[in-house]
């Protein structure tokens, strides 16, 4: 049975990637984040600190602060870093649904900051994701869309098309794994990569931007 989920979570992240309308929560970042181009550590920085924009709080009970991860996609001038993440997020209201009670959320925070000609639009989108270290079947989906409600009711700011047109940007991503046979499937404690994808992409005025794709371990910090 665990088989066949993977293959189903496998089938639909593939779905969202060519832009599926069912995928409507994974088009708000890129619907389809592509895993062709050059991949490329991501850096590690040793600091790191949330600025305040947009509105929302920028942490969140159950938050624990990770090792600040930047993933720098320099074809399009960002530069992005997540340093939080809610391993089991109440989501109450996307648990309502009966087929949601055993999946797990996660949140993760991140800045997003735009420099030269492109700012945060359609054509700049990206996916982040989760993905288990020892099993890359069984990864996270992103699930902004449904998630909204229970992120902004917990006064956090839902990354989104409302972000559209701006340079900075400051709020959480949700995401959810599927349960398995009527138990939850969380991602493993310490064995969690944060992957970062882009597809090519044309802008207005003409110029074509590579595919880009990177990772980097989740580290949860000490104390």
């Amino acid at each position: 049975m665990r088989t066949t989920v993977k293959i189903l979570s496998v089938v639909a992240a593939a779905a969202c990637a060519v832009g599926v309308s069912a995928c409507e929560d994974e088009a708000v970042q890129g619907g389809g984040g592509s895993t062709a181009g050059a991949s490329a550590p991501a850096s590690q920085s040793p600091g790191g600190s949330s600025t305040p924009g947009g509105s929302g709080q920028t942490t969140v009970a159950g938050a624990q602060a990770i090792e600040p991860i930047t993933f720098t996609d320099e074809a399009i001038g960002l530069t992005e870093t997540c340093d939080q993440i809610v391993p089991d997020f109440d989501a109450p209201k996307y648990k309502a649904q009966s087929d949601h009670q055993t999946d797990t959320v996660y949140l993760v925070h991140c800045t997003l900051d735009f420099s030269g000609n492109l700012s945060s639009t359609a054509e700049t989108n990206h996916s982040l994701n989760l993905i288990d270290d020892n099993d890359h079947h069984h990864m996270t989906m992103l699930m902004q869309a449904s998630l909204e409600d229970d992120m902004k009711q917990a006064g956090l700011h839902p990354i989104g098309y409302d972000d559209y047109g701006t340079n900075h940007i400051d709020g959480w991503y949700g995401f959810v794994v599927l349960g398995v046979d009527g138990k939850a499937a969380p991602m493993p404690e310490g064995a969690t990569t944060l992957s970062y994808e882009r597809s090519s992409l044309t802008g207005k005025d003409g110029k074509t931007y590579e595919a880009y794709s990177t990772r980097a371990k989740v580290t949860v910090k000490n104390g």
